[in-house]
């Protein structure tokens, strides 16, 4: 009889396991029962590792997931702070970004180019 409940309800020997080391006081604080039966990820943990092997690297992952999150959260504001600090300009332009070469006259673009050389 008692292999046949196992049979019908395979997850009862993990929810007993969970129970008991939850008693015992040997799960990690960090870990949410409710939260953690609601995530596939814990799911797929049941299935490969024992009850509290399958707990530890759940909390592991979860962690290093938490530690990822933080980490692009304090890239994201040191790349706003960055943004607000002001821009550096260039006060040498030797030329004006709206002059048209095409335009120009021979004498002014040979006196373009003479500028050009003395400044280099």
């Amino acid at each position: 009889m008692k292999e046949n409940m196992m049979e019908e309800n395979p997850y009862r020997a993990m929810g007993e396991e969970i129970a008991r080391l939850e008693a015992e006081g040997k799960l990690p604080e960090e870990f949410d029962l409710e939260t953690a039966c609601s995530d596939d990820r814990f799911v797929e943990l049941l299935h490969e590792l024992e009850p509290y092997g399958a707990i530890r690297v759940y909390v592991a992952e979860q962690a290093a997931e938490n530690a990822k999150a933080a980490v692009r959260e304090e890239m994201r504001r040191e790349a706003m702070d960055r943004q607000k600090l002001p821009q550096p300009t260039r006060g040498n332009r030797l030329l004006s970004p709206e002059e048209d070469y095409a335009a120009m006259s021979p004498e002014a673009f040979r006196a373009l180019e003479n500028r050009l050389r003395n400044h280099a």
